[in-house]
């Protein structure tokens, strides 16, 4: 800058390139530098970093990836305005990736196999998105299925959207609700207060080797007022009236030239304004045809078309996608047979075919399905896969106004976060108190040894293995047999009845090679 000599910088003090050693940490930029290293850390999937423009994204953003360690590989996205392919590409070269072909299913498998040989050198990686906002639902929901890059215990990818507000927005839509979901860790970036503009502004005075200049506190509050403690427009500001104070040779900065700065800026801001409304008018008719147009397609057609041709590797059966394993469904009425058919593949039970029509095949196979209430710490104590049916609101419990049942299956449970698998949505982690009250049913699935005529003379057996029956076996549920039962009961920390309940039944068939609610 023409002006660094005569006030003696080393370098520019308020440029507006995203330079990390001018970075100044707020609270605000602690705190959503504490969300970034949070989200990584615990692997939580899906990272979104909002603020206004000129916020100290970009900057933050920068600073965080130059801090990351060297166990961690990265890529920094910073021009969304591509299609998904183009972006599959600009991650693997930012990641170092070859790739011997040019399709997505090539640069996809390489990409794969860098996260696995990454992930066995319990190294990660991050890929951050700058100017989130800009992407194509296309890519955004391209985005969501590379979070389906896995291990069964981890996420191979972890990713880091940064945009403006306008992205929360984006993402909250109907079509990509599902990406909505999986953002685990969220945090928007206020501007700055006017403490934290004054200190922001000697900080960087500082850094570029200012000396004893400085900017009046008066000024500085006329800075605040005009930027809004975005740091960018303070940039600006101070930018300004550094070169009009050196155009009239002054060293000390004064209120009045601060005063011409922003009056000059706020001229050129108004003039750029008449064009920006006329276009934002066009722009705004062209999102409403969009959003009319999209609302003239029934949500069951757009959710078909949408896994028919973005989701890869899918295959359809009868009116079922399997995807990785899991039935999904575009219609309400066969989500309760897709929960049944995701809870029997969780069994590993063979040749099962998708039909409306699966109530019965459970036990046809020789479970007992085992419902109860809404008391999720049961299902908990009993540690397997479940059916959990959701409350609607305004609605029949666990039912729409057609009388569709709402369901998903509870398939692990880490700490205080589980996975569901929902027939509509696919897998999902999400923290357990956020649906743990919405849950109005619990269905269980389970072999169950003591559904014969020889039930108490088994579960005789069972007991003196366990070294609480020391008497003859009898088949007959005498006080003794009633006593060491209640005594199971009381270790296992179920309710002692003192006699066969289904619970206890589950519990003492000990389902061997059953499926548990860990992580495998």
């Amino acid at each position: 800058m023409i002006y660094n000599k005569f006030f003696g910088f080393r370098g520019e003090p308020f440029g507006v390139t995203p330079d990390t050693k001018f970075l100044y940490m707020s609270k605000r930029h602690e705190d959503a530098l504490a969300h970034l290293n949070f989200g990584i850390s615990e692997d939580k999937g899906f990272i979104m970093l909002t603020g206004e423009v000129g916020a100290g994204k970009t900057t933050l953003v920068r600073y965080f990836l130059d801090n990351i360690g060297p166990d961690t590989h990265s890529s920094l996205i910073i021009n969304p305005m591509v299609d998904p392919l183009e972006l599959l590409k600009l991650i693997n070269h930012d990641f170092g990736v070859a790739c011997a072909g040019d399709s997505q299913k090539d640069h996809l498998e390489a990409l794969n196999n860098f996260l696995l040989e990454s992930f066995s050198r319990k190294e990660r990686a991050v890929l951050v998105i700058d100017e989130a906002q800009g992407l194509s639902l296309e890519c955004l929901e391209f985005i969501r299925l590379l979070s389906n890059l896995e291990t069964s215990t981890k996420k191979l990818l972890q990713v880091i959207l940064v945009g403006q507000p306008e992205l929360t927005k984006i993402v909250s839509s109907e079509p990509l609700r599902q990406l909505d979901q999986r953002i685990a860790v969220r945090y928007h970036l206020d501007p700055m207060d006017l403490n934290d503009s004054i200190i922001y502004i000697n900080h960087r005075l500082k850094i570029a080797g200012g000396g004893m200049l400085a900017f009046p506190v008066n000024g500085i509050k006329l800075i605040y007022r005009y930027s809004r403690g975005i740091p960018r427009l303070i940039n600006l500001a101070c930018d300004r009236t550094l070169l009009l104070s050196f155009s009239e040779g002054r060293v000390k900065i004064g209120a009045d030239i601060i005063k011409k700065a922003i009056r000059e800026l706020s001229a050129y801001q108004y003039k750029g304004e008449t064009n920006f409304l006329k276009h934002a008018v066009i722009g705004a008719a062209i999102v409403i045809i969009i959003i009319a147009a999209y609302r003239n397609v029934s949500h069951e057609e757009h959710y078909l078309d949408k896994m028919s041709n973005i989701l890869k590797g899918v295959r359809t059966e009868g009116e079922f996608f399997i995807n990785d394993g899991i039935y999904m469904v575009s219609k309400k009425e066969l989500s309760e047979a897709a929960c049944v058919l995701n809870l029997m593949n969780i069994w590993e039970e063979k040749d099962i075919r998708g039909d409306m029509d699966i109530s019965g095949e459970p036990e046809k196979r020789g479970y007992s399905v085992y419902r109860f209430g809404n008391d999720l710490d049961k299902a908990l104590r009993l540690n397997m896969p479940c059916i959990l049916y959701i409350k609607q609101d305004n609605l029949p419990v666990g039912k729409d106004e057609r009388g569709l049942a709402r369901c998903v299956v509870l398939r692990w449970v880490v700490g205080g976060d589980a996975m569901l698998i929902d027939p509509r949505d696919g897998k999902n982690i999400l923290p357990i108190k956020t649906f743990k009250d919405t849950i109005s049913e619990i269905s269980v699935f389970y072999k169950n040894r003591y559904n014969n005529n020889d039930r108490i003379s088994l579960l005789q057996q069972e007991l003196t293995k366990l070294g609480l029956y020391n008497s003859p076996i009898t088949g007959e549920l005498g006080v003794k047999t009633k006593k060491a039962l209640m005594k199971f009961q009381e270790i296992k920390g179920l309710e002692q009845t003192g006699t066969l309940d289904e619970e206890t039944a589950i519990i003492l068939s000990g389902n061997e090679g059953a499926p548990g609610l860990a992580p495998e």
